[in-house]
């Protein structure tokens, strides 16, 4: 279970902990998330300002949850 370890609020910044595999699902989510909005963007050419963002913005989670994974394997 993910736990809150501490949070900052004037920072909006949190600190989580979770297991590897909590990690894992999490990428695996993400990955699935970044797939359907894919998808959705080529079946509705042309696509939208707001949907290429949200893509964007998946593909960088995705990569930035993948470089965490990557220092604890």
């Amino acid at each position: 279970m993910i736990k809150i370890v501490k949070t900052n609020r004037p920072s909006e910044i949190i600190t989580l902990e979770l297991s590897k595999s909590e990690l894992e699902d999490i990428l695996n989510s993400v990955d699935c998330m970044t797939e359907k909005e894919q998808r959705k963007l080529l079946e509705n050419i042309p696509s939208t300002e707001e949907g290429r963002t949200r893509l964007d913005k998946y593909k960088a989670l995705k990569e930035d949850l993948k470089k965490i994974f990557e220092t604890v394997s």
